[in-house]
């Protein structure tokens, strides 16, 4: 009798998700979503800011390293003084100290990793200009990029190219840590455990499915793709993923998989308390 319910719950579940993807719209923290009205001053030193980190970039462009120094001490203390409330969150405010030190850190080894020291400035970069951009922040066109890395997954995918899928999916992590402190910043904390769950889940599948699995993810990224990137539910991502059958039922595989798990975890809870099993700390995800 659990057994079945097990099962109905599930399934019902799954359907319930599908119906989210496919006739919902997952809120995300965007202008179209109320956020406490940002000070006068939130809003000055966040332009201040990103106008120093924007010469801090042109620096690192330049290979100044004295003067990429004395810019970051200025990037530096205006963020220590800085309060940016309504602007972003909690996560976005620490996600940016976290590329500020970064880019500190890169800074100390700019001569021996001078790529990674370029790479920081972009991050922070990004991560600055969203925050007084919020509805075209330069971060917003990585969207394209994005799309190309999954096309580019799915094409390899089509022809059976382990290396080519591989390569492909270093691309996507790739871009998506440069625009990670930007998304962070813009979107709210559930939204990007979404994306990074299916980067983390589609990372196992890469490294251990086949082809044919991959294949199957994928739509399940365009989807998430599009929710964090602000475009219409039904914008197709990638041309090509016409030739991917029933691209639908993936999501509902996908949402059955998720659901079908918290189910069996309730199943599990149920017989442990029966068992007299109580375990002294929650299981850490």
């Amino acid at each position: 009798m659990l057994r079945s319910v097990f099962q109905w719950t599930a399934g019902a579940a799954a359907v319930f998700l599908l119906f989210g993807l496919g006739f919902g719209k997952i809120a995300y923290s965007s202008p179209d979503t109320p956020k406490d009205r940002p000070s006068p001053a939130a809003s000055i030193q966040a332009k201040a800011l990103n106008l120093e980190v924007e010469t801090l970039y042109k620096l690192v462009e330049e290979g100044n390293l004295m003067k990429v120094n004395e810019s970051l001490r200025k990037v530096q203390s205006l963020f220590e003084a800085a309060s940016f409330q309504g602007l972003t969150s909690v996560e976005g405010i620490q996600v940016l100290a976290e590329s500020i030190v970064e880019m500190k850190e890169t800074t100390a080894g700019a001569q021996l990793e001078p790529k990674q020291w370029m790479r920081s400035a972009a991050k922070l970069r990004l991560a600055a200009d969203s925050l007084t951009h919020p509805k075209d922040g330069i971060w917003l066109q990585y969207y394209k990029v994005i799309r190309e890395d999954l096309r580019m997954m799915e094409l390899s995918a089509a022809k059976q190219d382990t290396k080519g899928i591989k390569k492909a999916y270093a691309s996507l992590e790739d871009h998506y840590e440069l625009i990670r402190p930007a998304l962070v910043i813009q979107r709210k904390p559930e939204d990007v455990s979404m994306i990074e769950s299916w980067l983390s889940h589609a990372g196992g599948v890469v490294s251990t499915a086949g082809p044919s699995a991959v294949r199957g993810i994928i739509p399940q990224g365009e989807v998430i793709v599009n929710i964090l990137f602000g475009k219409k539910k039904d914008e197709p991502a990638l041309a090509q993923l016409g030739e991917v059958e029933g691209p639908w039922f993936w999501q509902l595989l996908f949402g059955a998989f998720i659901l079908s798990a918290l189910s069996f975890a309730a199943y599990r809870k149920y017989k442990g308390l029966n068992s007299g099993y109580h375990p002294m700390f929650p299981k850490k995800y």
